[in-house]
């Protein structure tokens, strides 16, 4: 049960972040957005506040703002459809209605013929009265009306695709970017709980059956020396761990100085395409609150270091692709996210919300990918609009983000039948 919990309190912080950013930056470039969704397939739970609808939706696999005009909104009416309509005294469709669920007076039939939503704005058919055929436009304020809810259909010059570049680009980059900001923020907020490691060689925490924990070592012990070298930080300890033999460690301890013989264990990680190694001891630096300003710090380089580390990750799996050696055991879908999650919240509040903190940047540099359907690869149709200073053809924009959608939903599927068989049949 904590798992499941941690998961969607997870799942939900990153997910509401990086699309609110989306929603904050479209509505400020004056951008319609009917919805604002939390997870996908059926609603748990709405919330309508003025043009906007909150939703929650019952699985766990995303979200998404409806931004008019970004190709995500499908026309409701159909050829051969007949549909209610409602116009004002300059013969303007004022309410399109698509069921018997209202209280309007003065409708008229209308069996549909062609409609646009977008760009034309009008609505054509026949007349169910006077059997003739008729078109209209839509007025500067028109609505659907479906289920008794009026769902206000956007002019252009509220529409995403008729956006200039640069408030396109804003809107599309504020989701990766608000995701920074969120690791930013958890980071921050961890170093004035926990404090900021100091560079001084004093030993902090210590892990449990570690070398050092084997040795003897204490909290608080400050390392003067080892082998003879003296040691003035606590990063100068680990270029003299280069093999697994026993070192002798002259320490400082409450005001008395002491010898431990400490052997360091070895670890291997991988570097590209190459295994390396290195001998640890299993300690950590000392954690201090000396100075207000130093939390800000270490969250602003723990998330450029987290970023770093996922490029790396990044350049790693695609330079796999390339040379053979790629394998599904390199990638992480819901369930592995779950199982990963569940393990860090065991560790308790502190040690979920540095996860948090690094799946948000991960979240954030993933949708950056040049890759159709995800905003990175949308980002990429506005650079060549602002290049070209016209849109890319929209047949193609369309195949291009289908066939990114496509392939993106067969990674996941791959991804998470991958993780079921790693994780449950293992």
């Amino acid at each position: 049960m904590i798992g499941i919990i941690a998961f969607i309190f997870v799942f939900g912080l990153l997910v509401t972040v990086h699309e609110f950013g989306h929603l904050y930056f479209a509505k400020r470039a004056g951008i319609m957005c009917p919805e604002f969704a939390i997870g996908m397939g059926p609603k748990i739970f709405s919330y309508k506040k003025n043009e906007t609808l909150y939703t929650i939706r019952m699985l766990p696999v995303g979200g998404y703002v409806m931004m008019a005009g970004s190709g995500m909104e499908q026309n409701p009416l159909t050829a051969g459809q007949t549909v209610s309509i409602k116009r004002n005294t300059a013969g303007e469709v004022t309410h399109v209605i698509l069921d018997d669920q209202h209280q309007f007076r003065q409708i008229e039939q209308l069996e549909v013929e062609d409609s646009d939503f977008e760009d034309g704005l009008f609505i054509e058919g026949i007349d169910s009265y006077t059997n003739e055929r008729v078109r209209y436009t839509l007025a500067d304020e028109a609505y659907f009306v479906r289920e008794g809810d009026l769902v206000q259909i956007a002019p252009r010059h509220r529409q995403f695709k008729n956006k200039k570049p640069w408030p396109k680009f804003l809107t599309l980059f504020a989701g990766p970017l608000f995701n920074f900001l969120l690791a930013l923020v958890i980071f921050i907020g961890l170093a004035f709980v926990s404090g900021t490691p100091t560079d001084k060689p004093i030993i902090g925490e210590i892990l449990k059956d570690s070398p050092a924990d084997k040795a003897g070592l204490v909290m608080k012990d400050k390392v003067l020396e080892i082998d003879g070298q003296k040691i003035d930080k606590f990063e100068d300890m680990g270029p003299h761990l280069k093999d697994g033999e026993t070192h002798e460690f002259l320490i400082e301890r409450d005001g008395q100085k002491l010898t431990k013989s400490v052997t360091p264990k070895k670890m291997e990680y991988r570097e590209k395409t190459k295994t390396l190694k290195k001998y640890a001891i299993g300690v950590n630096p000392m954690m201090t609150h000396d100075n207000f300003l130093a939390p800000f710090k270490y969250g602003f380089f723990k998330t450029i270091e987290t970023m770093s580390l996922i490029f790396m990750l990044v350049g790693q799996l695609f330079s796999s692709i390339f040379t053979g050696h790629f394998s599904f055991d390199m990638l992480n879908g819901p369930v592995g996210i779950y199982k990963n999650t569940e393990k860090v919240a065991s560790l308790g509040i502190l040690s979920l919300l540095s996860w948090a903190g690094m799946l948000s940047v991960n979240l954030g540099i993933m949708n950056l990918l040049p890759i159709p359907a995800l905003d990175g690869g949308r980002i990429l149709f506005v650079i060549y609009e602002a290049i070209f200073r016209k849109p890319v053809n929209k047949k193609a924009e369309v195949v291009i983000i289908t066939a990114g959608a496509v392939f993106l939903f067969f990674v996941m599927i791959m991804v998470t039948w991958n993780d079921i068989q790693r994780y449950f049949f293992n």
